[in-house]
């Protein structure tokens, strides 16, 4: 007859420490309601609500940070848009002022009270062009046509100043003392003003020797 022997199954001491804590576990638990859930702290998801509050804090400043960006760069972009436009403007007025001049009957340039008048050929017509400065803004006007008038707003001061053959400079003309206007100096200076234009702006423009008509 065989004999069976029982061989002893030899187990890492820590491993059947184990699986004892295991086993006894369920008798040493606290038993929960028949059908309510068991969640150890390792299954539990979710955040705190001092989580939650601090996250919304962070998130409400990096929002305030980015409105405030976005904010100064379309104020930085808008001034620059105006800038850009007094330019545009000025520009289009100083090549009027220089059209007008090279053109002019020097004979008829006066200049009095200041406000300079000149007859030149404005609209392919000759006709008179006035220069003059109206509640802060500088005009050139005609009353031939329509197009022959144009101006820059917001300026502080304009000055005229006639220039005559001995290089004499004139706020009044005509004059006895001087028979022939050779320039016309406009100083323009505009008003100190957060984003506009500042500073003066000079234009020297000569007069043609003889008017054609």
């Amino acid at each position: 007859m065989m004999m069976m022997r029982k061989v002893a199954r030899h187990e890492p001491h820590g491993f059947a420490t184990w699986f004892r804590l295991r086993r006894l576990s369920p008798d040493t638990q606290p038993r929960c309601p028949s059908g309510a859930a068991t969640l150890s702290r390792d299954d539990e998801s979710g955040f705190s609500l001092i989580e939650v509050i601090v996250s919304l804090a962070i998130i409400s400043l990096v929002s305030l940070a980015g409105f405030t960006l976005v904010d100064t760069l379309a104020s930085l972009q808008s001034r620059i848009d105006a800038r850009y436009d007094a330019i545009q403007e000025l520009q289009l007025l100083l090549s009027d002022l220089s059209d007008d001049f090279a053109q002019a009957d020097p004979a008829s340039l006066t200049l009095a009270s200041g406000t300079l008048k000149m007859r030149t050929q404005v609209c392919n017509a000759s006709g008179t062009v006035s220069l003059s400065v109206v509640d802060r803004s500088f005009r050139r006007t005609s009353g031939e046509c329509i197009s022959g008038t144009s101006s820059y707003s917001e300026i502080e001061t304009a000055r005229f100043t006639v220039i005559d053959s001995e290089r004499a400079e004139w706020d009044t003309w005509p004059t006895d003392e001087a028979l022939h206007a050779q320039a016309v100096r406009v100083d323009i200076r505009m008003p100190d003003q957060p984003g506009a234009l500042t500073g003066s702006i000079e234009g020297l423009f000569d007069m043609p020797d003889t008017y054609a008509k």
